[in-house]
């Protein structure tokens, strides 16, 4: 869907005598665009050729493959670290939780652009684009509230299992808001990492540990807004009107944190108060509470904006087949720290995912 919008806004060049040839240039990476040549009376800044070399490409690809390594180093952690407040510290409030999350990321935003200014600060464009924003807030938000609200009935591998769907939902949406197509082979490599998706939710559910049903309608939600929140931000992206990845992140955490404060405070309000005045002891010291409370939003910034960037720079699908193996990481984590059960079968459904991964990047280069 990126790559069209940037084609499309390209327009042919013409000279007085007629139409000259279009000078689109094809994108060869998804993690790198090259830039159109000048025009007749034209030249390049300090005599140089902007279009990237085998050095600049090989930059790019390795603050790809390191902001990949933030990404699940960032989001297993949030992820685990949830799982521990909520089923294991007594700290059973989901929305609180993750208006923290995205009061943390605006906080550090606003440190990063304003007073740092280690990004160029950008405006929003258009009302259009502010409504955009507000809707990718809302999705966001929901989704993140469905997925840490899901691991107070479920573990950790089965929410991962659940969320290997997310694929599916990138393509039917995708082409539903954006009109975005793949190839039939990346169709196919999704039908496969899916079918691993549903053979290990097959095999956790006949398990009998760490299956509920409650726990499956909110994983199943907080997968479907996930494929909606990913479609959405590809496109404000990657867009005629894209922000670059912290400005984008930090109008939709801003959005986001007024929206999940207000439903906190209406459903959560009570609940955290009492809470706050009981005596109950969950087995751990109040440091190491307050300690967690204090990292685990701080760390939710790094796995936000490392997924920003990773969308901008590839597209929606890809950044879900990183989700997907990111996962697995996630779900040997929860066997390791939780003891969570994965029967053979399940085993088996992680096994096929991981092939239709390496298919589908396998179907990415050829195409490129």
């Amino acid at each position: 869907g990126g790559e069209e919008a940037w084609h499309k806004s390209l327009e042919p060049n013409q000279d007085a005598r007629g139409a000259m040839k279009d000078r689109r240039v094809p994108v060869a990476d998804n993690a790198v665009r090259l830039a159109v040549g000048p025009g007749p009376s034209q030249k390049y800044p300090e005599g140089g050729d902007p279009r990237p070399g085998p050095a600049r490409k090989g930059q790019e690809l390795l603050k790809f493959l390191g902001m990949v390594i933030v990404y699940y180093w960032s989001n297993s952690f949030v992820i685990l670290t949830n799982k521990q407040l909520m089923s294991h510290m007594g700290f059973n409030f989901p929305i609180t939780l993750t208006c923290m999350h995205m009061t943390t990321t605006v906080l550090f935003s606003s440190l990063i652009i304003d007073v740092l200014q280690a990004f160029e600060k950008q405006a929003v464009a258009s009302e259009k684009q502010r409504r955009s924003i507000r809707w990718l807030a809302i999705q966001f938000a929901v989704s993140l509230i469905c997925g840490n609200w899901s691991l107070r009935f479920i573990d950790v591998s089965y929410m991962e299992m659940v969320g290997a769907t997310t694929p599916f939902f990138v393509c039917i949406l995708g082409f539903v808001f954006f009109g975005t197509l793949y190839s039939n082979r990346v169709y196919a490599s999704c039908v496969v990492i899916v079918g691993g998706g549903f053979l290990s939710t097959y095999g956790k559910a006949s398990g009998g540990k760490g299956f509920t049903v409650i726990g499956l309608v909110l994983s199943l939600a907080a997968t479907f807004f996930r494929g909606l929140k990913t479609v959405w931000q590809g496109h404000l992206l990657q867009g005629e009107e894209k922000l670059s990845s912290p400005n984008l992140l930090r109008y939709m955490a801003a959005d986001a944190a007024v929206i999940l404060f207000a439903l906190a405070l209406v459903l959560e309000g009570r609940g955290l108060l009492a809470w706050l005045g009981s005596n109950e002891s969950s087995g751990y010291k109040f440091w190491q509470l307050a300690a967690l409370l204090v990292v685990n939003p701080m760390t939710a910034y790094g796995a936000n904006y490392s997924q920003f960037v990773l969308i901008q720079h590839s597209s929606a699908l890809t950044f879900q087949v990183i989700g997907n193996t990111k996962g697995i990481l996630n779900v040997i984590c929860g066997m390791l720290i939780f003891g969570d059960f994965v029967n053979p079968t399940a085993a088996g459904g992680y096994a096929i995912t991981l092939l239709g991964v390496a298919w589908y990047i396998r179907e990415k280069r050829s195409s490129q």
